[in-house]
């Protein structure tokens, strides 16, 4: 599609894009609109998404999965970005699904985390229990994962993470006192213990007036690496308290 206008502010959009340039509204939108490249990734990123859908048509589940996996994407990482440069590698790992470890940490003041960034962050829920009692049945219990950013005194573009999260039959999987490091619009945590470096992200965003934090574990490394298979960090959402 061909956004190709002028705007009350006197801005023409030329570019393509995935969707209709005069109805964007937001700061990223509009970049979006004004950027051949960032209109050209965004036209790749929804034929990705397309193409995703059709792939898991005959599977509701998975099908469902895609949408939410999209929602999450746009709300928590393309859309906190600050900066084209952000928006540019956020697409770039989203089409090509996998992760830059070289993400810039120099950053300026206009960079540095926010107060939503910091604090508690929990999420109460059902799990799933199996052979409760000896018996092979599946039960239902509650249970709640808890996660709190910390500031570092004199380094704003640091924190310290602490986590308690819980997965089916109770087991259980933290993130014991880890140095995360800001860049532009989430926090990194790094892992030199394996064989490779890993990194687990957390994206705060304000939805409907809340803060919510996105973990985001691609390829699943940073967990299984520190929980085996009884971990699942990747997708998990949490609401600041």
């Amino acid at each position: 599609m061909i956004c190709l206008f002028q705007v009350e502010s006197g801005v023409t959009y030329a570019n393509s894009a995935s969707f209709d340039c005069k109805k964007a509204t937001t700061w990223v939108e509009k970049t979006i609109c004004e950027s051949t490249e960032l209109s050209k990734l965004d036209e790749a990123m929804a034929k990705k998404y397309k193409n995703d859908l059709i792939n898991e048509s005959n599977d509701k589940d998975s099908k469902d999965w895609v949408i939410y996996e999209q929602r999450t994407w746009l709300k928590f990482q393309r859309n906190t970005c600050k900066d084209t440069s952000c928006l540019i590698r956020e697409y770039k790992e989203y089409i090509e699904e996998k992760t830059d470890s070289n993400w810039n940490d120099d950053l300026d003041s206009s960079d540095l985390p926010n107060k939503n960034a910091f604090g508690e962050f929990s999420k109460n829920f059902q799990i799933s229990i199996y052979n409760l009692d000896g018996q092979r049945k599946n039960t239902l219990q509650d249970a709640t994962n808890t996660l709190s950013i910390n500031k570092v005194d004199n380094k704003p573009h640091l924190s310290v993470i602490e986590s308690d999260l819980v997965f089916n039959n109770l087991h259980t999987c933290g993130i014991e006192e880890s140095i995360a490091t800001w860049s532009q619009n989430h926090w990194a945590i790094h892992d030199n213990s394996q064989d490779k470096e890993v990194r687990l992200r957390l994206y705060p965003a304000l939805y409907q007036g809340k803060s919510q934090l996105l973990l985001k574990d691609v390829d699943y490394q940073f967990s299984s690496g520190r929980c085996g298979v009884r971990g699942y960090f990747d997708g998990i959402i949490l609401e600041r308290e």
